[in-house]
């Protein structure tokens, strides 16, 4: 099968596409024919070898969509009622220590396996399976938000942070979500937009609103210095207030904290990483998500860019436009 593959790391140029075996099925597997494979942030970094765990040679790839062409169960007898099933997968160490998704196919164990929503086709799918999970995590199981909450999403118009704005609304919390700029965006309805215009825009906002010292959690899903210090002055300063962050910009991976404000108002801090969870508490997520986006509760992303796998140029400037963030319109790779 053709797949993209990287023998080491430091630079997206050692990506290349090559043939190689389709994986070979064990007990309790299934092989899944890749439809489509959203690309993120992690994936390029796995390449350049930003990611300390990730091992060679390997073919990237986390999100995914297509069909089940082979199902065992643990005995090794055919599970017929799962082939020709339309399902999708994110997380666990695929795409870091075991093979990716960026490849005509992917082995995935039986329990894993969640069909996908009924009201969406493949390449939609596979670009939001890794955002909605890490900003579930990040909701649900790191922040512990519910009803009444005031959260700050820093990177409100980015994958994660609109899931996690979504979920957040679905939990009862008021939500601040902060954007670059608001030129040619339209925040949703029930997100009060904060222009990232000066250092203490979002202070100033938080203030405006009769708020100050009454933000419950932040949300970081951009890892900048400036916008992180800023959303910690207005937290409460009760020893509730909960912080998690997900991303630091800056090349080695350092930005300074305010920590007088963080210790004052006795903050809790932490980070998200989105192979926390197991194969089966993943599918736990992804058939509640399939349910919601199709009984019209949560949206899935209006549009995708598709890159194909044949051409490998598209696919490092699709590695690189995710990685710089220079693009607001997630990049599906398709065979």
């Amino acid at each position: 099968m053709r797949a993209l593959r990287f023998e080491k790391t430091g630079s997206l140029d050692n990506l290349s596409l090559v043939e190689i075996d389709k994986p070979c099925l064990a007990p309790g597997e299934a092989l899944v024919r890749v439809r489509a494979a959203g690309i993120n942030g992690s994936d390029a970094a796995a390449v350049l070898g930003t990611l300390p765990f990730v091992t060679t040679p390997r073919t990237p790839g986390r999100d995914f969509s297509g069909e089940v062409v082979e199902a065992l169960d643990n005995k090794g007898a055919t599970l017929q009622e799962w082939i020709g099933a339309e399902v999708w997968g994110t997380g666990s160490e695929r795409g870091f220590t075991s093979d990716g998704t960026f490849a005509e196919f992917v082995k995935v164990p039986v329990m894993a396996l969640s069909r996908m929503p009924k009201t969406l086709v493949h390449t939609r799918a596979a670009s939001m399976t890794l955002p909605w999970l890490c900003a579930w995590i990040t909701v649900d199981k790191l922040a512990n938000i519910k009803k009444g909450d005031n959260v700050i999403i820093i990177g409100a118009r980015g994958g994660i942070g609109s899931a996690a704005a979504q979920l957040c609304k679905d939990r009862g919390a008021r939500i601040f979500g902060t954007y670059s700029s608001l030129a040619n965006v339209r925040p949703p309805s029930y997100v009060t937009p904060i222009e990232l215009t000066s250092g203490t825009a979002i202070r100033e906002a938080i203030a405006k609103e009769g708020l100050q010292n009454k933000i419950d959690v932040l949300l970081d899903c951009a890892g900048y210095e400036t916008p992180f210090n800023d959303a910690l002055f207005t937290m409460t300063p009760v020893g509730t207030g909960r912080v998690v962050v997900m991303a630091a910009h800056a090349k080695d991976g350092l930005f300074p904290i305010n920590m007088r404000t963080f210790y004052t108002k006795a903050l809790t801090m932490k980070g998200m990483k989105s192979s926390m969870l197991d194969s089966s508490e993943i599918k736990e997520f992804l058939d509640e998500l399939s349910s919601k986006i199709d009984s019209g509760a949560f949206e899935g992303p209006m549009e995708v860019k598709l890159v194909h796998l044949d051409d490998i140029d598209a696919v490092r400037a699709a590695f690189q436009e995710v990685l710089t963030r220079s693009a607001h319109v997630r990049p599906v790779i398709i065979a």
